[in-house]
């Protein structure tokens, strides 16, 4: 049986965004051939797994008759306890990889909060990035309508734009400098003008911006950056994160952070998405050198007095 975290990659976007034309043409790359591809339709008929191409060497497991991050999420996690011996021969599990396509409707907190909390997921995957589609077409529309779509790009470590192609340059440039104030570190991909392959789903090495303005993203999202010089003390990090959900909820679409914590010779990096917070996690040296502290959050309704009173507790004498 092989050992080690399994990478696990959630790829979400809004409906019609274009998840299952992406999948068919991650899985047609010679380095996609282990892969378990587990796909959510909302709704009692489902047809994406039918829409997806698969090689006898990729499994693919349908989860229909709701939603990923409701009903069906209990299901989705006893899916991913038993897949290392469910899709095993001979003893030997039959996939390096995972790949869970939500449903269009799906918040991708409770799914992240599953992958994170669940003791018995958290011991054999790894979450290695999450990847939102975003269609260049119907976006302007969408994020004005759907809270749902906003959560999702929020959540990204990568933006996917689809459809470029179908719509004016100048169109695209607009969704682009949105999709920037909803989320600022999440690099943006045109599907239609970049070559994809299977380097979409790796982690995400990329720092964090040093120093970014407060931003207005529309839709009463804010992206507001907060930075220290000095260490951070290792107790007064402790109990921030203890009291993490004095802040978090849905008002907390994301949050990032590159911190110099006394006692570490590498950054800590945190992730959190509403309620939900990754275990913290180091990178092997400093970018660039530069050590310091910046924490990003996505917000929605969150007054900055709010956040900066939480975070100057981090950075008290």
């Amino acid at each position: 049986m092989k050992t080690g975290h399994i990478p696990l990659t959630l790829l979400t976007g809004f409906l019609g965004s274009g998840k299952t034309t992406l999948l068919n043409r991650l899985l047609a790359q010679p380095g996609m051939a282990d892969t378990l591809v587990i796909i959510n339709e909302y709704g009692e008929t489902s047809l994406d797994h039918l829409l997806v191409t698969h090689s006898a060497e990729q499994q693919v497991v349908e989860l229909a008759g709701g939603c990923v991050c409701c009903t069906v999420r209990g299901d989705l996690a006893q899916t991913l306890r038993d897949a290392h011996w469910r899709f095993a021969r001979a003893g030997r599990r039959q996939f390096e990889r995972v790949v869970i396509e939500t449903t269009g409707l799906a918040d991708p907190a409770p799914v992240l909060r599953t992958l994170i909390r669940d003791e018995r997921i958290s011991t054999r995957y790894r979450l290695a990035s999450t990847l939102t589609l975003v269609d260049a077409a119907h976006a302007a529309a969408t994020l004005a309508a759907q809270p749902e779509a906003v959560r999702q790009i929020a959540a990204a470590d990568r933006l996917l734009i689809s459809k470029s192609d179908l719509v004016p340059a100048d169109q695209v440039e607009a969704l682009r400098t949105a999709l920037a104030g909803v989320n600022p570190f999440a690099p943006q991909i045109d599907l239609q003008r970049e070559q994809i392959d299977a380097s979409l789903l790796a982690p995400l090495a990329t720092p964090l911006p040093r120093y970014l303005p407060a931003a207005e993203a529309g839709h009463d999202v804010r992206a507001d950056t907060f930075s220290f010089d000095r260490p951070l003390a290792q107790a007064h990090l402790d109990a921030w994160l203890a009291d993490w959900p004095a802040i978090a909820g849905p008002g907390l679409l994301r949050m990032k952070a590159l911190l110099d914590v006394e006692g570490h010779s590498a950054p800590l990096v945190l992730h959190g998405v509403q309620h939900t917070l990754q275990p913290p996690s180091s990178l092997a040296a400093w970018p660039d050198g530069a050590r310091g502290s910046t924490l990003v959050f996505i917000t929605r309704g969150i007054a900055p007095e709010t956040l900066r009173a939480s975070v100057e507790k981090l950075g008290a004498d």
